[in-house]
């Protein structure tokens, strides 16, 4: 059976265990080492500029390498191991099912029923899957399709900072390991990035569905910049203050950022039916993570419109670190969550 969602795993262990998370506009790491077996936190960094914006194709607007350097070198983290994560609006995810066959037939069988299911030319991707269990007398495979040439760019920003890359996989593989593990509930992950939103359904501890929706927490920003006729910079200091409390506050906000959110409940919800008609399983819960998840108002706006318990993810619950730095492990955690779950890869 294919390594599941290990489009790389070749090499040995460290003695600490480095994720790195490089998004459109920041770029996340998190140090863990092992103490007793359990994972233990020792380094945290985070590098973002406010200058770039969702346009720009390339990793941290194509400067990821030489800003990942900077991030490592200041923040003083001498492991050159390290796991990776690409984005789930560049890749593709999906649940295949299967008649009952033995495991060297489901390998053939992926490779034939691949090309069903992937949108884009097989030549031009890494296929990955792994078996969930069987429903309903089939078994149950979640294909992962990742692009060579995002493999590429970030192969190549490991191998230009000096770093020895183990793995590759998805975002949303990462947060699943950071924020359920192995909980059997019914669960939804939601994360607003700068470039769009990821909406997933992870049962049983294992990843359904991971759906990309384009409004991102870049639109809220530039909503609140024309409505409030303010610079960009300005608007995302106020969304990260104020929130959706400025829709209580101005009318005129409300009709303009409720469409944006509108889009993400609406796509949330649809997953949510879907997968009751299907399964007959209640979600239990959300769970939010990233940037977006301390925005003030949105977890409540979430609960009032999908009738569901939210909660901003912790990815450190299952982490040691120092009683002094519950205060900023609690502030920045959501944040972390992508490259805490890629660190965590190695205690799996």
């Amino acid at each position: 059976m294919g390594l599941p969602f290990s489009i790389f795993d070749i090499g040995s262990r460290t003695k600490s265990y480095l994720g790195v998370d490089v998004g459109t506009l920041s770029i996340k790491i998190v140090e863990l080492s092992s103490e007793n077996g359990r994972p233990k936190l020792e380094n945290y960094a985070a590098l973002t500029n406010y200058g770039l914006t969702s346009e720009n194709k390339k990793a941290f607007g194509g400067q990821a390498g030489p800003m990942l350097q900077r991030l490592i070198k200041e923040s003083g983290i001498k492991t050159n191991e390290v796991n990776m994560s690409v984005p789930i609006f560049s890749s593709f995810l999906t649940v295949m099912e299967l008649p009952k066959m033995s495991e060297a037939e489901i390998t053939s069988a992926i490779q034939f029923e691949a090309k069903k299911y992937v949108p884009v030319p097989l030549e031009s991707v890494v296929i990955d899957w792994s078996l969930i269990g069987e429903e309903a007398g089939k078994i149950l495979v979640v294909l992962v399709a990742i692009p060579k040439d995002l493999i590429n760019e970030y192969t190549a920003i490991a191998r230009d900072v000096g770093l020895k890359l183990l793995t590759i996989e998805l975002e949303t593989v990462s947060a699943t390991r950071a924020l359920i593990g192995n909980d059997p509930i019914p669960t939804i992950l939601m994360d607003m990035g700068s470039r769009d939103t990821t909406i997933s359904l992870v049962d049983n501890g294992h990843l359904r569905i991971s759906h990309s929706i384009e409004t991102s927490g870049e639109d809220l920003t530039r909503a609140l910049a024309s409505g409030l006729n303010i610079n960009w910079r300005r608007a995302e200091e106020i969304k990260k203050e104020t929130g959706l409390k400025v829709m209580n506050e101005n009318s005129q906000m409300s009709g303009i950022i409720t469409p944006l959110l509108d889009s993400i409940v609406n796509s949330t919800q649809s997953i949510m039916d879907d997968n009751s008609l299907k399964t007959k399983k209640k979600i239990e819960k959300l769970i939010i993570y990233g940037g977006a998840s301390k925005m003030p108002g949105f977890a409540e706006y979430l609960n009032n419109r999908l009738k569901i318990d939210v909660v901003a993810g912790n990815p450190f619950n299952k982490i040691i670190y120092p009683e002094k730095l519950k205060p900023v492990i609690n502030e920045i955690g959501p944040e972390f969550t992508v490259a805490a779950g890629l660190a965590l890869k190695a205690f799996q």
